[in-house]
């Protein structure tokens, strides 16, 4: 890359955290074009990428064109061996999942785990299950360096990321208005996770952390609705995640559709969670005996009519609700989530109300249409607000002044 094609919003990069934020943006430079995009003297930038090779977040990496002297080297991030350790909590099972900080999973696991028991119940297994896997990261590098043939860097953990499917204040990672998990203290979280890890954290609604997963641009506005056995939503715009005034952004669960409709475990009457959400869903088809959602998914696969007309009474009202939020929004794409809200006969039902029920100037380039499967959503999105955390320019700057001062 020259100096003349760097783009100007990356010039004047003054700090450490700058100079290495221009580095990571633009996958590497010279130092002859980090001098004329950054605008440095040549001691200061020098003294600065010399600290940042001693934190051992750059290296020089492969040599560019010669241009009539000495080759020069390109300079990198060095994101080698850095891993996150990302926590997807569901109502019925959680994720753990050991990451690249592109967002590549190395190593994951699902189990069974009910979030409403206490939360040292739920919490204390995962924190277990997470260290055993960065445990085998350990030991394939340590295999791999003792047959001193494979090229494996040793890992190196750089912050946890964890969403559950509750209302999440942003600042602190406080649980609040927790109606799946009224027991849990609101610091549960964080207490738990920082006894068993000395590193940032980022606690996430898991939604919320799902659309972010999904986004594919900086520059792109998502709505994304996860469907398993609640109802939750999260918004994207331009790249950050609406969290409104108290956490509470994207609680659609309890809108309130029907005033004399079933009961809410809020204590509501009438709630979107009550017709549109995998436990109401189940319960519609309380007479097709016991039933679980991947129940649901096989009979909806093997095209039982019965579970089919259920889902689409569900997408029916969801979708309705959802008019509104796409209308406010005005999102590209609205993307459904979770074990319910994939599957194809309810994603596309959702998607012919919502287009049925907006203007043409909203629905004009709307994309609805089902995500990923699982919670590869949720673990992309925390990898992702980990590695924004850690590796800020702020962060940065911060650390390298604890380090000198230390």
């Amino acid at each position: 890359m020259s100096a003349e094609r760097v783009p100007a919003k990356l010039s004047g990069a003054a700090s450490h955290g700058h100079l290495l934020d221009l580095i990571r943006s633009t996958g590497g430079m010279s130092r002859q074009q980090l001098l004329a995009s950054t605008g440095m003297s040549r001691a200061t930038l020098y003294e600065r990428l010399e600290t940042l090779m001693r934190r051992k977040l750059i290296y020089e990496a492969e040599s560019l064109e010669a241009t009539g002297g000495r080759r020069s080297r390109k300079i990198r991030f060095d994101d080698r061996g850095r891993v996150v350790l990302a926590f997807a909590l569901g109502q019925t099972h959680a994720t753990v999942a050991v990451t690249d900080i592109a967002g590549r999973e190395l190593r994951s696991r699902t189990l069974q785990s009910r979030i409403d028991a206490p939360s040292a119940a739920v919490l204390e297994p995962l924190i277990r299950l997470g260290a055993e896997l960065l445990a085998e990261g350990a030991d394939a590098a340590g295999a791999a360096g003792g047959a001193g043939g494979a090229d494996t860097a040793e890992e190196s953990l750089v912050g946890v990321g964890l969403s559950l499917p509750a209302p999440v204040e942003a600042g602190t990672g406080h649980v609040v208005h927790p109606t799946t998990i009224p027991e849990w203290e609101p610091d549960a979280v964080v207490a738990a996770i920082s006894r068993a890890w000395q590193v940032p954290l980022i606690v996430e609604n898991d939604a919320r952390a799902g659309a972010l997963g999904e986004c594919t641009a900086d520059d792109e506005t998502i709505v994304y609705v996860k469907v398993a056995t609640g109802v939750g939503c999260g918004v994207v715009v331009d790249g950050s995640i609406l969290h409104g005034a108290h956490g509470a952004a994207g609680d659609i669960g309890h809108i309130l559709v029907a005033s004399e409709g079933p009961v809410c475990r809020c204590g509501r009457r009438g709630c979107l969670a009550t017709f549109s959400s995998g436990s109401a869903i189940i319960g519609q088809l309380d007479g097709q005996g016991a039933m679980t959602m991947d129940d649901v998914v096989l009979a909806a696969r093997q095209g039982d009519p019965t579970v089919e007309a259920a889902l689409r009474s569900a997408a029916d009202v969801l979708g309705g609700a959802l008019a509104a939020t796409v209308t406010t929004v005005n999102p590209n794409r609205l993307v459904l989530g979770g074990v319910i809200g994939t599957i194809p006969v309810f994603a596309e039902q959702v998607r012919a109300r919502v287009l049925r029920d907006v203007v043409d100037r909203i629905a004009d380039g709307l994309e609805v249409l089902a995500g990923a499967e699982g919670d590869h959503a949720a673990i992309d999105g925390l990898t992702r607000l980990v590695v924004r955390k850690v590796f800020a320019p702020e962060s940065i700057d911060a650390s390298i002044v604890d380090y000198a001062l230390n």
